[in-house]
């Protein structure tokens, strides 16, 4: 009876099942989507996911508004990372175009707390949160709202595992680095002289070689030339807010000719006095310094040899000889100082490490005085590092703290210029090294090789070349082969003269095998047909003469280079230029007859 009841209730059941989907239905139509397919509402939501990049994508902020308006409602309650950071990093994006200049940075900050309160659940990963928390910092530090950006970082502190967090150390070092500075006095703050902002190099005298170190946007390529960028124009020195300044006047003057280092000499023997500011070897004792009860220890003559650095590394201008010295830079070593110390060295150290933070750390340990303490960082990523930029950083403290071994810089250039021939600085150190005699003609051959190789030169580069070609002629031409012929035991050995003239650093297999494939290169790349008619129309008569000389050498006199070069300067009446070339065509070393050789 039971059973029969029951099966009479079914199709009853069901019937109201049917007339309550009915209703829904009528009612609230997005009922539907719960209907047939299970996964339709994912889909939508995957669909104008697509539709609002590519509104995004085509700056329809119009239709794009709408439908991130529509997203906004129907994913109120999803905690997807992606999907989040899709929805809000928009909604800012809106609200930067719509508003312009007259953006308010008090919503934005809303909508990075709303995004924020999003992510803190056990399902989101904590490098999703370590980003937006960066992301947030950064908007803080680009509209200078440091409150808010120490605020931030103090949160970011809470998250779990940022202490091994590369980036989020590198940001964090980088605010309390800002910090540091606004609190600053002015007689304190960057210098005013933008020449300083370059590296001072030497003067290349002898040859009229002006040598020119290509100005690029970023801390890196205040150096030299950097064909990377690396890096990565980065934005991390203390010198930020002279940013604009530097970068203006940049445009005004691209080219800084090599000049002498009249700081260096005094430098050098103050190395070895500098130690790390709070070093516990300094006593109360010590005449030198001064020490409080805090455990605070100071030397003014420390400031003093570090006078003479260049303003990219040592970008403030410290009053050592001020009589409240000690008490203004006491003030300088707090709190914000130390933290911003701690997190870049967390950042270079951290695994991977980044090297971002390699310049503000040296900045920040030089203005403390730690010069040995720098100098041991540079030491220690140059050892895991191969990037091109540690290794400038090194070669200029090492120029300025031991400019007097020679063997030493001679070494830090030519890694330097191995790991980027384009550094334009590297290579004027060492023709000036090579002038003053501590550098070999043969290793200032491959050197410009190897810069020829990955720039194009400016003319005053070829005719350095040039010179060492000839040099290197006349060198074997006054170099004698003497050959013993005989018994050991005779008193009177005949001897055999004979003339060398083609170089060793040609002959050998290694280096002639590499001497040919720069030849077939350089044959397209620089002595081209084209581009030597574009040289001539664009009236570079210097730059044509030069390269002529170096190909004289190169492939022969007979090269059409040579050849045209030569007689067009004969039509124009070239005096001068004409001898040059004719010179180095009388002197050529003519390598193109082994490079013939099969």
């Amino acid at each position: 009876m039971k059973k029969l009841e029951g099966r009479l209730e079914k199709p009853k059941r069901n019937k109201r099942k049917l007339d309550k989907r009915l209703k829904l239905s009528l009612t609230k139509p997005s009922h539907l989507l719960t209907l047939k397919y299970a996964h339709i509402r994912w889909e939508n939501r995957q669909r104008l996911c697509c539709l609002l990049e590519r509104l995004v994508k085509k700056h329809n902020w119009a239709e794009a508004s709408g439908v991130l308006s529509l997203l906004l409602k129907g994913t109120s309650h999803d905690f997807s990372a992606d999907l989040n950071s899709l929805k809000y990093s928009v909604a800012i994006r809106l609200l930067k175009c719509i508003d312009g200049d007259h953006v308010d940075i008090r919503r934005i900050r809303d909508i990075y707390e709303i995004w924020m309160s999003r992510i803190r659940f056990k399902t989101v990963k904590t490098e999703e949160q370590i980003a937006v928390h960066l992301e947030f910092i950064l908007f803080c530090l680009t509209h200078g709202n440091l409150g808010w950006a120490h605020q931030a970082t103090l949160s970011l502190m809470k998250e779990q595992n940022f202490s091994c967090h590369p980036m989020a150390n590198l940001v964090m070092g980088l605010t309390f680095c800002q910090l540091w500075y606004s609190n600053l006095t002015e007689e304190v703050k960057l210098r005013n002289s933008d020449q300083d902002y370059f590296p001072q190099q030497s003067d290349a005298s002898g040859s009229n070689m002006g040598n020119e170190v290509v100005y690029s946007e970023g801390n890196y390529a205040a150096y030299t030339h950097d064909a990377v960028s690396s890096q990565c124009g980065s934005e991390t020195s203390v010198m930020n807010d002279k940013r604009e300044s530097l970068v203006a006047g940049s445009n005004q003057q691209r080219d800084i000719h090599v000049q002498n280092n009249v700081n260096l000499q005094r430098a050098a023997p103050l190395v070895q006095e500098i130690e790390p500011l709070g070093s516990n070897e300094n006593s109360a004792e010590n005449e030198v310094g001064y020490y409080d009860d805090s455990g605070y220890t100071c030397d003014p003559s420390v400031f003093s040899a570090l006078e003479g650095l260049e303003s990219w590394l040592m970008p403030l201008k410290l009053p050592y000889s001020s009589e409240n010295f000690v008490y203004l830079h006491r003030q300088m070593v707090n709190n914000h100082y130390k933290d911003a110390l701690k997190h870049l060295r967390l950042a270079l150290h951290c695994e991977p490490p980044l090297s971002a933070a390699l310049l503000p750390l040296i900045q920040l340990l030089l203005i403390g005085g730690q010069a040995k303490e720098a100098l041991s960082e540079v030491e220690k990523f140059c050892n895991m590092s191969n990037m091109p930029f540690p290794f400038r950083l090194r070669a200029s403290l090492l120029e300025y703290f031991y400019s007097n071994d020679s063997v030493m810089l001679c070494n830090c250039f030519e890694e330097v210029l191995k790991r980027d021939p384009t550094c334009c600085h590297s290579l004027a150190r060492l023709v000036s090294m090579h002038q003053k005699g501590d550098y070999g003609l043969e290793s200032l051959v491959e050197m410009i090789a190897l810069h020829v190789e990955a720039t194009f030169p400016e003319s005053e580069m070829w005719r350095e070349f040039a010179s060492c070609f000839l040099k290197l002629y006349e060198y074997e031409e006054d170099r004698l082969s003497v050959c013993l012929v005989g018994n050991e035991g005779e008193q009177k050995a005949n001897r055999s003269i004979y003339y060398r003239r083609i170089p060793s650093i040609f002959t050998e297999v290694n280096s002639r095998r590499t001497w040919r494939l720069r030849c077939r290169c350089w044959l397209k790349r620089h002595f081209g047909k084209q581009m030597l008619a574009s040289e001539i129309t664009s009236g570079m008569l210097e730059l044509v003469t030069y390269k002529a000389a170096c190909a004289a050498h190169l492939y022969g006199e007979e090269c059409h280079y040579v050849v045209k070069v030569y007689t067009h300067l004969r039509e124009h009446n070239e005096q001068d230029l004409r001898k040059f070339l004719k010179l180095h065509m009388m002197n050529s070393i003519s390598l193109n007859v082994k490079f013939q050789e099969k």
